[in-house]
């Protein structure tokens, strides 16, 4: 997502002798931006340095007002960088961006879906805790304490569906033990 160019913008990189550049300085230079999950530096024979970087990976797009930002893995709201194709990310709605521990507990939602399924999530509505599908089937889980059982519970529910060639409006999973499916 970061061409080199954004990362030396923000880092000042001493020009001379690479014996002297502080490499330690350096890394946690380049890992203060916003993209940078990790930066390690390491220097071989006879004058190189070389910058490994890890960038963060957005696992969907956050609307706040009238602002877009991505959100990480880890909860982490990201400005989207120059050139970046949103392409099928899912859309997070009236989540509150002020609230760290909202946006970490968003993430590890998105994060813990199946892969087919977060594939097909089209929206997350914070305000009412409902996953919404592509084919426009809503997903309410209520609260996030048991997501575990509830995602497992999901996975079963949707697979029976698929057997039967069923597209249900609504599967209501506030209650794990007795999920309700609306058709």
């Amino acid at each position: 997502f970061l061409s080199p160019s954004d990362l030396f913008e923000q880092t000042q990189l001493p020009q001379g002798n690479v014996f002297r550049i502080d490499k330690q300085a350096l890394e946690e230079e380049i890992s203060a931006h916003v993209w940078v999950k990790t930066a390690h530096v390491t220097w071989s024979w006879p004058n190189h340095l070389t910058v490994q970087v890890t960038e963060r990976q957005p696992i969907a797009l956050v609307i706040n007002n009238d602002s877009w930002f991505l959100l990480d893995r880890e909860g982490v709201l990201l400005p989207p960088p120059r050139g970046f194709s949103y392409g099928s990310l899912p859309l997070v709605t009236n989540a509150d961006v002020e609230a760290s521990e909202h946006l970490i507990s968003v993430a590890r939602l998105l994060s813990r879906l199946p892969a087919g399924l977060y594939e097909n999530v089209s929206e997350w509505n914070s305000k009412e805790q409902t996953l919404i599908t592509r084919s426009g089937t809503q997903i309410l889980l209520g609260s996030l304490r048991e997501l575990d059982r509830k995602v497992a519970t999901l996975e079963l529910v949707l697979e029976e569906l698929a057997k039967q060639k069923v597209i249900p409006k609504k599967i209501d999973l506030r209650i794990t033990n007795s999920p309700v499916i609306i058709e």
